[in-house]
């Protein structure tokens, strides 16, 4: 604050304090709300507290943009209105400081709050989104493969990606028996049931894949017989001879099962067979603001997702620069009267109406042209923020004046 004078930086350091009173307040009631749903997916996926409270952590950006303005309406009015009643607001006055003071405080609060805003929602979020995502595969994927591989008792029942994986343990002798049965749909009604015995699961190495070693495999293919099929080659297919007593409509419903005997495979799995793990590209609200005004980023889904965010990530800074002067306007209005109680209510109305029409407006435009949506943001912003310091102007005598006009 080189260059500030001493009474512009006390009036600033006191609106400062009041808003991250606010804005830590505002975080602190939204990490609550999270924390038992965080813990039931960390804790459900096998991870412990220190992981959930990383997660948790991950998630406190997640509405510091929206939570900033709203403090700064907060916080910048209480600290405005307690200056004008401490008379501090007078005595500066009476000291020859211009009265502009309040409107130059506000303007360097707002211009602070917009760059706070773009930086935290248009990058931080977006990484700690997708380190979030990443943490919660990891828990996934080592809950997973330790089930299976560490011997138990009874059933694991697991479906991946449309396939259901059942292992058999038998504990009761030695070495531990395993036994894995795998139902793979197909296509048109078709599917396949794998069975192993005495498999095992070996690794990770250092590339995080394993090798899934199977020993003897049996695989039946159900296939749907067609009518015309079914007279020759499908009694004999296996069957036994009790099928041939079956009349017609029943058969009609009974599939074909060539069967496969395999020995001794060995199959190498990595974690991507198993478990989708999406690119950061793929996911439309991990791309930075950057990322997704790139030009090249037009041709994909998710570029077009992105930039409708950016467009929304960027209305709500420009809410949070007009916030405290919005925050001013209010105290300006508030006095002994039922402006009093109104006035700040109605600025926080008033941020939420702006928020709204400007997300809606800007992330629009931002779908069709980036650059547009930037200089459409640009100006509007600041043509606002020119009709509030107009208005505010007007009513500078109402900032130094206490509740009543006290003197």
């Amino acid at each position: 604050m080189r260059g500030w004078s001493l009474a512009t930086r006390s009036l600033f350091l006191r609106v400062l304090a009041r808003v991250l009173i606010v804005l830590v307040t505002i975080e602190v009631v939204f990490l609550a709300e999270e924390l038992t749903g965080i813990l039931e997916q960390v804790l459900g996926n096998g991870g412990d507290v220190l992981s959930a409270v990383f997660i948790l952590l991950l998630s406190s950006p997640e509405i510091f943009d929206f939570a900033l303005a709203l403090a700064c309406v907060i916080g910048g009015y209480f600290a405005f209105v307690a200056a004008r009643e401490e008379r501090e607001m007078v005595a500066l006055s009476a000291a020859g400081v211009s009265s502009a003071l309040p409107l130059k405080v506000a303007l360097v609060l707002g211009v602070c709050a917009f760059g706070a805003s773009l930086a935290v929602s248009g990058f931080v979020n977006p990484l700690a989104k997708n380190a979030t995502r990443t943490v919660i595969f990891t828990l996934k994927s080592d809950l997973l493969f330790r089930r299976i591989t560490e011997p138990s008792e009874g059933t694991l029942i697991e479906t991946i990606r449309g396939k259901t994986f059942a292992a058999l343990s038998d504990t009761s002798v030695s070495p531990p028996h395993e036994s894995l049965f795998v139902h793979q749909p197909g296509e048109e009604g078709t599917w396949r049931v794998t069975q192993a015995g005495n498999w095992n699961l070996e690794g990770p190495d250092d590339k995080g894949n394993y090798n899934l070693g199977l020993g003897r495999v049996i695989a039946y293919d159900f296939v749907r017989v067609a009518p015309e099929d079914r007279a020759g080659g499908v009694l004999r297919s296996g069957r036994g001879s009790n099928l041939r007593a079956l009349g017609t409509p029943d058969l009609e419903n009974v599939p074909v099962l060539p069967r496969m005997k395999v020995e001794n495979v060995s199959v190498p799995v990595s974690l991507t067979n198993i478990l989708h793990h999406a690119a950061r590209g793929e996911v439309a609200q991990e791309w930075t603001f950057f990322e997704a005004l790139d030009p090249g980023s037009a041709g994909s889904e998710a570029g077009a997702a992105a930039r409708q965010i950016a467009g929304e990530r960027f209305a709500r800074a420009i809410a949070a620069f007009l916030a405290p002067l919005l925050a001013l306007l209010a105290c300006s209005f508030a006095s002994g009267g039922l402006t009093g109680y109104f006035a700040m209510p109605f600025a926080c109305a008033v941020l939420l109406a702006l928020d709204v029409g400007l997300r809606t407006l800007l992330g629009s435009v931002a779908l069709a042209q980036p650059a547009a949506m930037v200089s459409l943001g640009s100006v509007t912003g600041l043509g606002l923020a020119l009709l509030l310091v107009l208005t505010v102007g007007a009513r500078s005598a109402a900032l130094l004046r206490p509740v009543n006009e006290r003197a």
